[in-house]
């Protein structure tokens, strides 16, 4: 779990830094949606027994959140055709950007209860 929290932590870090060049920053974040995505799947997929009831609404949540976007992006384009700006910024940047940040903070929450409750052995 360590290793899908470092995973999103960095591709996050990434894009934030991608942003200095915003062209960059907004491609990139595709990149960063997708990598979420999977990671949000690996977790659901090999770790969701594992984790409490507070850390499965939080995963579950995100997952909603999710569609709830994607639903928007693709009702946005079917009806609008992206003609109307104010809605296409909010679907397209500002909500994935709160997803983004919502994933990173869940999976530090996953990581930390998951490596509290089962520590590495001290020698």
């Amino acid at each position: 779990m360590k290793t899908i929290h470092q995973i999103n932590f960095w591709t996050f870090i990434i894009n934030l830094i991608l942003f200095l060049i915003p062209f960059l920053g907004m491609l990139f974040m595709m990149v960063l949606g997708f990598v979420q995505i999977i990671l949000a799947l690996a977790i659901v997929f090999c770790h969701y027994r594992r984790l409490d009831r507070n850390m499965r609404i939080m995963i579950i949540g995100y997952w909603i959140f999710v569609v709830i976007n994607f639903i928007g992006i693709g009702a946005t384009h079917f009806y609008n055709n992206f003609a109307n700006d104010a809605l296409v910024i909010p679907f397209l940047f500002l909500i994935p950007g709160a997803l983004a940040i919502y994933f990173v903070y869940t999976t530090y929450t996953i990581t930390k209860n998951l490596n509290h409750e089962h520590p590495a052995p001290q020698y």
